[in-house]
């Protein structure tokens, strides 16, 4: 009787880790949870991970990001963002703006962080997150506009991420 019991348990105890790894991959034992992320940003990559006092992602020696304070956009830095951003991909044929999140910093640079929708000559669709700086001129005129990052070109899309985090724009 023991025995027989020991087995049941030892039954219901591998029921209880089978049913839990089907939760774990997505409620089911035929989904997949990397779906939508493998549709929606082809760019992730998983970072390194250090320990014992090794910076993590993003976290750049002699870069040190700031926090920014909310600052809207105006129409024309606005088009100079666009502008900057669509010459970093002059084989697209259609490119497309989801809406910047800015910031502006102690010092009056404006920081401003983005997505980009491109699609290429043969219809390839391509989502790019990117930050970059924006100066503005003390005098009339338009305002420069210096990308720091497109995931996939110059950085990974998790460190795009991470350091429009780090100054308050995700």
């Amino acid at each position: 009787m023991a025995k027989s019991m020991k087995n049941s348990f030892i039954a219901v105890r591998k029921m209880f880790v089978v049913a839990s790894c089907g939760v774990i991959a997505g409620c089911s034992l035929g989904s997949t949870m990397s779906d939508f992320a493998a549709r929606q940003l082809p760019r992730v990559e998983i970072p390194d991970i250090h320990l014992m006092g090794v910076p993590l992602y993003g976290e750049k020696s002699g870069v040190a990001l700031k926090p920014t304070a909310p600052y809207q956009l105006s129409s024309t830095e606005r088009d100079v963002v666009r502008r900057a951003v669509t010459r970093s991909f002059p084989e697209a044929i259609d490119i497309s703006f989801f809406p910047f999140r800015s910031g502006i910093a102690d010092d009056g640079t404006v920081s401003v962080c983005g997505m980009v929708s491109t699609r290429s000559g043969n219809g390839v669709a391509d989502d790019r997150l990117f930050r970059g700086d924006l100066v503005r001129q003390p005098e009339p005129g338009n305002p420069l506009f210096s990308i720091r990052q497109i995931s996939g070109a110059n950085a990974a899309t998790i460190e795009v991420f991470g350091d429009c985090q780090k100054q308050g724009l995700a």
